[in-house]
């Protein structure tokens, strides 16, 4: 056993893959397919990281960085909760409460280098750098801290891509798809060329990167890579599973390459939440119109009914059978370009005084109950509010798809079930999940159905089991860890470094990662965090939230 297994480590880096999972990783590496990871698993601690309920990215990363629960850092959504603003605003980095990793090794006086990181625009001044990630609206926004290091970054790696413009690709299309391949892999090349940059020309201490590619591309093309899915065996998947699984072997490579540049210093890898199928469309706000919870306006409904009549018609496999494909990508496009964002849909949508629940967004999964406030809402809080949330409950557990007569929902959670902190009252106040994601909440208005199936197109969504993987030699090797959760990164990335944890992180080292004689030398040591100053806020011009609603809608988050 080396000295270095009992100290604790002046630098790190946190690796994130955003969407990874280990359905796919662990059999592709023991096929050989992915040898870097087959050998991450021989020499660290690894195991699946419980996401956030739901296992979202906004909660999840926010998680991350803070050590905290929605309750504590006030992230659900890609939008501000209703509850806390009406108009809803896109989040924004200083919608994240608390302090984040990088406040607290500035505090230690050591430097940070967080780069595309989701939800860190507007880049906010730190002791170091920063190059915002997802929620960034185009390469034209000045995405840097120091704002320098803009001009910097596009002299020393060429065509540098803040984002893919996922809005312009119909990957029905198999030229689209091997077009948006091109792209994601051409993002990841240039964000992974920016990373060896800044790895080595930089002073940091503390280095935060994320990779979104595998995120995108399981997005779109899940059940192209999932052999239990039936579209595993169409001709789509055939043509484009080996171009797909290219994009994993040069995230593989660059495993091996960034443990060759570091050597020593310890590395964590983890993703926000895993992957996995989406069978169904569940239409909250059409089941909640037909319980009677809520309402619609009229002249809005028309218009909803009509649009809605053209994307079940575009879905049709007749309509795929016997419709020329170039005229498929026509309509798919219009349809596209014809969804709100998410402010007009809800906000513009309800009648107020006649709804009193409704559905807010994919990502939050969860339904609001329209109360009493501010000279709004309807429902007082108490004995109608308790009785009306029970009422819907039980009404959520009892649907059924009408094919096999199993029930969909599988748990129905109060707020405060879940979440815990001052930010809980801005929650959704009943979150569900159904089966297992698989069945996904959405937002729209005037469909016919409850439930939709989404078997025939290739897409997929969030699971709850994303990954975990530490390296170096503060931890065991070939050793598999139960019960990390999201909440467990910061406080980890603390202690690993030699600092104090504070109070107010939910989470608390993970332990057994260590070495065993790291953690007798070590003891966890906290601190007091009730004296930590408050971030400022930035908001998004009107501009830029369009720009993001646009890319958000195109990933399914919106519609």
């Amino acid at each position: 056993m080396s000295d270095k297994s009992t100290k604790q480590s002046e630098k790190m880096v946190l690796l994130g893959l955003d969407g990874a999972t280990f359905r796919l990783l662990r059999p592709w590496a023991e096929e050989g397919i992915l040898p870097n990871f087959a050998k991450l698993f021989e020499d660290s601690t690894w195991g699946e990281l419980a996401s956030t309920v739901p296992p979202t990215t906004p909660p999840a990363w926010a998680a991350c960085m803070t050590g905290k629960n929605p309750g504590k850092h006030g992230i659900f959504d890609f939008r501000e909760s209703p509850l806390k603003f009406p108009d809803r605003p896109l989040i924004n980095l200083s919608s994240i409460q608390g302090r984040k990793l990088w406040h607290l090794f500035a505090a230690d006086g050591r430097k940070s280098a967080i780069v595309n990181v989701p939800i860190t625009y507007p880049p906010q001044s730190l002791d170091g750098l920063m190059v915002s990630g997802m929620m960034t609206p185009s390469n034209d926004s000045d995405y840097t801290y120091p704002d320098e290091l803009k001009s910097e970054i596009m002299g020393a790696v060429d065509d540098y891509v803040v984002n893919i413009d996922i809005p312009k690709y119909d990957v029905e299309i198999e030229a689209d798809a091997l077009r948006f391949l091109d792209d994601v892999e051409h993002s990841f090349s240039k964000r992974k060329e920016l990373f060896y940059y800044l790895l080595e020309k930089k002073t940091w201490h503390f280095f935060f990167i994320v990779f979104v590619n595998l995120d995108r591309i399981q997005h779109l093309f899940w059940k192209y890579l999932d052999p239990e899915c039936s579209l595993y065996e169409s001709k789509m998947a055939k043509k484009l599973r080996p171009r797909i699984i290219k994009s994993y072997r040069m995230v593989d490579e660059m495993i091996g390459e960034v443990r060759q540049k570091i050597g020593d210093t310890p590395m964590l890898i983890m993703s926000d939440h895993g992957f996995g199928a989406t069978h169904q469309w569940f239409n909250v706000n059409t089941w909640l119109a037909q319980k009677g919870y809520l309402k619609v306006k009229e002249e809005v409904l028309r218009k909803k009914r009509l649009f809605s009549f053209f994307m079940n018609l575009n879905d049709s496999p007749v309509i795929k059978a016997l419709v020329p494909k170039a005229i498929q990508s026509k309509l798919r496009g219009k349809i596209r370009a014809g969804r709100s964002t998410f402010k007009s849909d809800i906000e513009g949508a309800l009648d107020y005084d006649n709804t009193r629940a409704f559905f807010a967004s994919i990502p939050a999964q969860g339904i609001f109950i329209n109360v009493k406030r501010d000279g709004a809402g309807i429902v007082e809080l108490g004995e109608e509010y308790d009785k009306l949330r029970d009422e819907i409950k039980e009404n959520l557990l009892q649907i059924k798809d009408p094919e096999t007569g199993k029930k969909i929902v599988d748990k129905v959670y109060f707020r405060e079930e879940l979440y815990h902190g001052d930010q809980m009252q801005y929650a959704p106040d009943i979150i569900f999940v159904a089966r297992d994601y698989g069945c996904l909440g959405r937002q729209l208005f005037g469909l016919g159905s409850v439930l939709q199936p989404s078997d025939k197109v290739p897409n997929g969504f969030h699971r709850m089991e994303g990954i975990f993987l530490a390296v170096g030699p503060q931890f065991k090797s070939g050793h598999e860890i139960k019960g990390a959760q999201m909440t467990n990164i910061a406080p980890t990335v603390l202690h690993l470094t030699g600092q104090a944890v504070p109070d107010d992180m939910d989470g608390e080292p993970l332990l057994d990662a260590f070495q065993p004689e790291f953690v007798k030398a070590n003891p966890v040591k906290q601190i007091k965090a009730e004296d930590l100053p408050e971030m400022e806020r930035s908001d998004f011009s009107e501009e830029e939230s369009e720009e993001i609603a646009k890319r958000l809608r195109s990933l399914g988050y919106l519609e």
